[in-house]
Parts: structure tokens; sequence; C-alpha cells
């Protein structure tokens, strides 16, 4: 299943005011890339961007380092965050009175000559991270939310399949195209999808979000029990 839906995007506010706290960043987000030309970012860092890193370390970014850390000291945020998924994502599960939620969405900055993820070995050339979330032990009852903060599009955006095990050559897959006002569902849980090389000079900033209604998530308890994707870590209900 492929949706995309309007809304009122709050977020874009919240993540100019992290970065102008952290670094008196006032200019337009898909311009954030232009911090590496000041002093206000170390040398390891501005290096750690201009590469692409394995899975394994593709999230020591210091930009993902911030934002954890303002999610933890900024209640503003959390609360944005629950009162979207009360607003927007609750009624596209009409039949259900309770959410696993993703606790924290993943934060995802795709600078330019760069991507978002990390890459895989066996990643074909020119293809960065290709992969289903079931490679990494999520459920097959999630669905994923995707939402921007910076425009999504071209190249410095998300690729998927166009159906599960398609046998398409990653070349040929659709790409995820968001303005600020839209965000996308879709089931990337068995969907293959990766990055490619940023080449449009704009970073692009989103979130993941990973949703499974509460009664599939209790009838699969037995599936989370033991691992980080069970309620109060990975996940809380809402």
């Amino acid at each position: 299943m492929i949706r995309t839906h309007i809304f009122d995007n709050p977020f874009p506010l919240l993540i100019q005011e992290l970065f102008k706290k952290e670094y008196n960043y006032e200019g337009s987000l898909d311009n954030l890339h232009s911090l590496f030309e000041t002093t206000l970012i170390t040398p390891l860092d501005i290096d750690y961007h201009r590469h692409i890193h394995p899975w394994s370390n593709d999230r020591d970014s210091i930009f993902v380092k911030k934002f954890h850390s303002y999610v933890d000291n900024c209640p503003d945020f959390n609360e944005t965050y629950y009162a979207f998924i009360q607003k927007h994502i609750k009624p596209l599960f009409p039949d259900e009175t309770k959410l696993v939620v993703q606790k924290t969405p993943n934060i995802r900055f795709s600078f330019p000559d760069s991507a978002a993820i990390g890459c895989d070995p066996n990643d074909p050339e020119n293809i960065i991270g290709l992969h289903c979330d079931s490679n990494f032990g999520h459920n097959e009852n999630e669905m994923n939310f995707i939402v921007p903060v910076t425009r999504m599009y071209a190249s410095n955006s998300i690729y998927y399949e166009p159906t599960i095990d398609s046998k398409k050559d990653p070349f040929e897959y659709e790409n995820v195209v968001l303005n600020t006002y839209q965000f996308f569902e879709g089931y990337f849980n068995k969907l293959k999808h990766c990055n490619r090389i940023n080449q449009t000079n704009k970073t692009r900033i989103s979130f993941d979000i990973r949703v499974i209604p509460y009664n599939i998530y209790m009838d699969n308890l037995e599936f989370f029990q033991g691992t980080k994707f069970e309620i109060g870590k990975y996940y809380i209900v809402l």
C-alpha cells in the first residue's frame, strides 16, 4: 500500500529552532549543508558527511546526535509528535483504539553528494542501502510513514520497488516526491527501498515513523519479547 496524505506540518519550525539554538543557523533547512563552510562544524564531522558509511555507523552524524539530544530535552517536540500521531495517523486505522508507535522517529539527513542511510556490501553500483525493513528484524505488521521537513524529490529522496519482490532493477524504482505539506504511507517492511547519491544540491531532512495496530502487536507479543522492539524501548502506545 502506497498513499500520500495532506497535513499542516509543524516539524520544520521545530527543526529550524534546533539549528538556530545549536549553530545560530537561520537559513533555509534545505541549505543546511552550508554549515560545512563555517567553523561551527568540526573538520572530523565535515569529513564524515562527505562519505557513504556502512550500516553499522550511518547514524554517527553530529546532526543525528543533536536531534536526539534535542528530543530528550525538549517536551515541545514530543508533544508535537504525539499530537501528529493522534490527528493524522490514528484516523488511518479506523478500527483501532490504540497504536504502537515508534517512540522517537528516525531523522534522516541527505546532504548533497552524500546519502541519508548507510551502504550494504551487496548494493548494486550507485545504489545506497538497498533493503526492506524486515531484513533488520522489524515485524511484518509494521507500516511506514515518512514525514518531510524539507521537500523530497529526485535523488535526495527514497526510491522503492512498486510491488513486493518485483525483481525490478533498483534504477527503475519510483521515488518518494513530497512537499512539506504531505506525508507518505508505505509498506517498507517488505518493499525494497534505497537511496542514491544526492545530486540535487539541496539537503533533504525527513522523519521515518513505524506503526503497528496495538491488537496486532499483542497478538504477536512473543515476536517482540526480549528484543529492542518491546513497548517502552523502541515503541510506545498511543
